[in-house]
């Protein structure tokens, strides 16, 4: 059997549509919305869980450091979701959304190479040839030296769409990289 890297998409990878997430739950009514809004979970958490209501209130400075992230690590999707990039990334995320899992920094997964080919398998059930995975053709893409990261995996496919993917480890990275071949 294949060995198995575990990793992730890039956390700098925007999160797709609900609509286009295969198995993803319907859109929540406009009231819960509005209640999932940060200042108004700080005021509700208030009274009750003083650690809930400072979470809700360092949620928009979360956000601001993701899209400052993204800003000095580059972009890591490019060609959008109808792309070869983008439907391995929809499959990572898919195989999170059917399991009813939400990932805030990026879908895991195990991944599996041999030249020209990367496979994307859902991170539980290790071992099982019968589980769900997607297989894309890709080579490795040139990094620019300042967005280059040591755990960093940019992957570019056969329409010039291109992913960057995020190892546990350097080590990860290298035999990832050793296997998808230039």
């Amino acid at each position: 059997m294949d060995e198995e890297i575990p990793g992730r998409l890039c956390p700098y990878v925007r999160r797709p549509a609900r609509a286009l997430l295969p198995g993803s739950p319907a859109r929540a009514p406009l009231p819960r919305r509005i209640g999932d809004f940060f200042l108004i979970r700080f005021l509700k958490a208030l009274p009750d869980d003083l650690a809930d209501a400072v979470a809700a209130l360092l949620d928009p400075f979360q956000r601001a450091s993701r899209l400052i992230g993204r800003l000095l690590h580059g972009p890591a999707l490019r060609g959008g979701w109808g792309s070869e990039a983008g439907r391995l990334a929809l499959a990572l995320h898919g195989f999170h959304w059917t399991r009813w899992h939400s990932e805030s920094r990026g879908p895991r997964g195990t991944f599996t190479a041999t030249p020209g080919k990367i496979t994307a398998r859902p991170p539980w059930g290790r071992g099982d040839p019968a589980r769900e995975s997607h297989t894309a053709g890709c080579a490795l893409r040139p990094v620019p030296p300042l967005r280059r990261r040591r755990t960093r995996v940019d992957l570019v496919f056969a329409d010039g769409s291109w992913l960057s993917l995020r190892m546990n480890t350097r080590a990860d990275a290298a035999r990832l990289r050793a296997l998808v071949g230039p």
